[in-house]
């Protein structure tokens, strides 16, 4: 059977058609720019930025656009306008406080090994780090890579080794400034310190007053915790899936009001705020969740001797997944217990004007272009000139 020139083009045609789309995703009530919103189908996957922007390019003509907490929108590209309002979810209003009988959260921490992956598996990430210095972006840094993990939860019973959890980096993008004005420097956590704080979820329900709520018609939980002292107020919830007790979603935010001053080789600083957010998937084919995206948050302060200033220093991670349980080697090329800003690896500037798995933000490129520009002069680090 012969195909007519005609049938080859049309057939490739359709066999490459690319659908794209760009929008801000904001929150219906007050119009506010929603971060961490997935966009994804079946076959492709990005999520919002600090401004709400995405970008989505797939060969399927379908979207879903997600965040835990609002309501779930299913479309084709055709759809989407350029502003797109989530509404949150309605909780229901049968809110009960927990007592001496077993737990919901009993029940998620008993089913840990049942929901997520106690073998070895592999995934691919990108994760972008921002740190600021009293209100100023001070550095950023981009990294994309393949990540082979002996098991989704840190074991304390057995001995860590470095096969354990391996990184190969395959794109990175970092700028900053190397101290600020005052000679400090904000340590970034390793790649493994924060996978391992980001997957570290349980906690001690008997420190915290603990209540609950319905919503999704019952299929979900949300279980929040709170604690309220003179020095420090912990805050927190899980969202929970009723019918596996799996949690999809964990937020631990800590405010410290006061505390010890450490002291480094030229000042005094102490974690005024830490705050961490972890959103987890199903994977269907394999009926285990995944880690699909988190990021976490750091307040330090820093002073002197005399307390002659305060300056304040910023820290958000982000962490996005793809391929999770993936079928794919790994090779180790870069230290995973190292800061994150001290690690090396060549720009590819082909590679960070194409990807959008996580656009930069308008003022991201504002920094980007001050601090190149040649007329500066702070003193930077970064791989921008590889």
């Amino acid at each position: 059977m012969k195909l007519s020139l005609f049938t080859l083009l049309l057939f490739s045609f359709f066999s490459y058609a690319q659908y794209s789309t760009s929008a801000i995703v904001l929150d219906s009530a007050d119009n506010s720019p929603l971060e961490f919103v997935g966009i994804y189908n079946s076959k492709d996957h990005t999520m919002t930025n600090a401004d709400g922007r995405f970008q989505f390019t797939s060969s399927l003509d379908s979207v879903v656009i997600y965040r835990p907490g609002h309501e779930t929108i299913k479309a084709i590209f055709s759809n989407l306008k350029d502003t797109i309002l989530l509404e949150k979810s309605v909780l229901e209003l049968d809110e009960v406080v927990v007592t001496n009988q077993k737990s919901i959260l009993q029940e998620v921490y008993e089913s840990l090994n049942k929901n997520y992956s106690a073998e070895p598996y592999k995934e691919k990430f990108m994760l972008r780090a921002i740190n600021k210095y009293n209100g100023e972006m001070h550095r950023i840094e981009d990294i994309t890579g393949k990540l082979s993990i002996k098991n989704m939860f840190k074991d304390d019973s057995t001995k860590e080794s470095k096969k354990d959890f391996i990184v190969e980096l395959i794109n990175m993008r970092k700028l900053g400034l190397k101290n600020d004005a005052k000679n400090a420097y904000l340590v970034f956590p390793s790649l493994k310190d924060f996978y391992n704080q980001l997957t570290e979820i349980t906690q001690n329900e008997s420190l915290y007053d603990i209540t609950e709520k319905k919503f999704n018609n019952g299929e979900n939980i949300k279980i929040e915790f709170i604690k309220e002292s003179d020095s420090i107020d912990i805050k927190g919830y899980y969202i929970i899936k009723v019918s596996d007790f799996a949690v999809q979603e964990y937020k631990f935010e800590k405010n410290s009001k006061k505390g010890e001053l450490f002291k480094n080789k030229h000042l005094l600083y102490r974690t005024s705020f830490y705050k961490k957010h972890s959103f987890f998937k199903k994977k269907i084919d394999s009926d285990k969740y995944y880690l699909n995206s988190g990021n976490l948050e750091y307040t330090v302060i820093t002073t002197d001797n005399e307390n002659s200033f305060e300056g304040k220093h910023n820290l958000k991670v982000i962490l996005i997944t793809s391929d999770n349980f993936g079928n794919f080697q790994v090779t180790k090329n870069a230290n995973a217990t190292k800061d994150l800003f001290k690690l090396d690896y060549p720009y590819n500037p082909s590679y960070w004007n194409e990807q959008n798995q996580l656009l930069l933000t308008d003022e991201m490129t504002a920094f980007i272009e001050k601090v190149q520009d040649p007329q500066n002069d702070f003193k930077i680090s970064s791989n921008l000139k590889n």
